[in-house]
């Protein structure tokens, strides 16, 4: 086994859609204890590709991988969303 192989073997995973993740999943998890909170971190994560140091989209709604389409404009782009505000 040469070196970039094994190095690759560090991110493996047992997963139906991917054999490799090269990310940390709860990198920056946030406890979100109270709704005030929740919905910080929603427009937190709505707002962001609208920063000048992102510029990903033009609108809260125009970056395909985010779930502002789903809350603005009813969109069900992806069907693992659930909408936090039937939730608590």
């Amino acid at each position: 086994m040469d070196c970039n192989a094994a190095e690759l073997l560090k991110y493996a995973i047992d997963a139906h859609n991917r054999k490799y993740e090269f990310w940390q999943r709860d990198s920056l998890a946030v406890n979100l204890y109270s709704r005030h909170v929740m919905h910080q971190k929603l427009n937190y994560i709505h707002f962001n590709p609208l920063a000048i140091h992102c510029n990903l989209a033009s609108n809260l709604w125009g970056y395909y991988y985010s779930s502002a389409s789903f809350y603005e404009l009813k969109e069900k782009n992806f069907n693992f969303l659930k909408d936090i505000r039937e939730e608590c």
